[in-house]
């Protein structure tokens, strides 16, 4: 088994990991990558270069012997590129998570920075999650927000794929979709538990993800998990590289996308002639609420403050995804500009 971990991760859930390994009599062998750790060729690369021991002496005229499994300790980033070696090489993976931030524990695709740009890359789902609700629990209050936040996007997400359903007639499952909201409510409705670190809570969050990883899984994209709003986050996370920033988590910057959005299909669904777009607003309009409810009563405050970087990482959203959302739909009628400008004024 080859374990893949960074060093707070190893601390958090890698050494515990180890133990039980030890204990049960199974080789392993453990990679600790330093420093900030990004999902990019750099990661990537260190990861293959030592999946088997650089120090061996191996049989030229033979492939180099590989693990039977890889085990990527902790979440995100690490999960990414483990998933994308395992995929590549052929290997089965699984992860121990180490914070409930984000949904790409049971994701099939992995966002990874390259050429400039970063894409999700369709790989496969691990063979086993596994979550100690104590080390879950245990994650930085910032992280438990972050997952609150990834998970609230759905809505927008759901809805932005019910837009493409109707106005671009690409599929939709109403099962899956049913699904996922009513685990993003599950999740809403019990972010106090989340936030204080309840075993129940923490247990909620992570179904939630179950639920959306999994629905991912049977449609084969991210349809069911993420719209315009994680494109538009993923726009941002480039903007801070770029920079030379310090990284947003994801789940914060989907939040503050998520708000966005939704004031779009606020500000639409009061100015817009469009029956068929206000009657599809109108289905969430109370989420979008909650949301804005959940913000405001914990102070949560938006990652993105510079006006000119909010709009900038929505143009860059156009770009970075083939995939109809409301931004494309306003692009089409050359509403764009007009809409996001409010929006931007209403989170800036």
């Amino acid at each position: 088994m080859f374990i893949v971990a960074d060093e707070n991760t190893y601390e958090a859930a890698g050494k515990s990991t180890e133990i039980i390994l030890k204990n049960s009599n199974i080789l392993f062998n453990t990679l600790i990558l330093k420093g900030e750790v990004l999902p990019d060729a750099k990661t990537i690369g260190t990861i293959l270069i030592h999946i088997n021991n650089t120090k061996a002496k191996s049989d030229i005229f033979a492939f180099s012997p590989l693990p039977d499994f890889i085990l990527a300790v902790g979440s995100g980033t690490i999960n990414d590129c483990c998933r994308l070696v395992s995929y590549r090489l052929g290997i089965p993976y699984g992860v121990v998570g180490t914070a409930p931030s984000m949904d790409g524990y049971f994701s099939a695709g992995s966002p990874i920075l390259f050429d400039n740009s970063k894409a999700t890359i369709q790989c496969s789902t691990p063979k086993l999650v596994l979550a100690d609700l104590d080390i879950m629990g245990n994650a930085p209050y910032e992280m438990l927000m972050a997952g609150i936040g990834d998970m609230l996007g759905k809505y927008t997400g759901i809805l932005d794929w019910q837009l493409s359903n109707t106005f671009n007639g690409e599929y939709y499952c109403e099962k899956i979709a049913g699904d996922v909201l009513l685990a993003t409510d599950n999740c809403l409705n019990n972010a106090h538990l989340i936030l204080n670190r309840n075993h129940h809570g923490i247990d909620i969050l992570m179904k939630g993800f179950m639920v959306t990883g999994l629905g991912m899984a049977f449609i084969g994209n991210s349809r069911p998990a993420s719209g315009s709003e994680h494109i538009i986050a993923h726009a941002w996370e480039l903007l801070e590289i770029c920079s030379g920033d310090s990284l947003t988590l994801h789940g914060l910057l989907v939040l503050q996308a998520a708000r966005l959005v939704c004031s779009i299909f606020r500000i639409l669904m009061f100015e817009s002639d469009d029956k068929a777009l206000v009657n599809l607003i109108s289905q969430f309009i109370h989420r979008f609420d909650a949301i804005e409810s959940f913000c405001n009563k914990n102070n949560f405050i938006n990652p993105i403050t510079d006006k000119n970087k909010i709009l900038k990482g929505v143009y860059d959203a156009l770009d970075l995804r083939d995939r109809y959302t409301v931004l494309y739909y306003l692009k089409q009628r050359n509403l764009l500009d007009e809409y996001i400008k409010k929006a931007a004024d209403d989170i800036a």
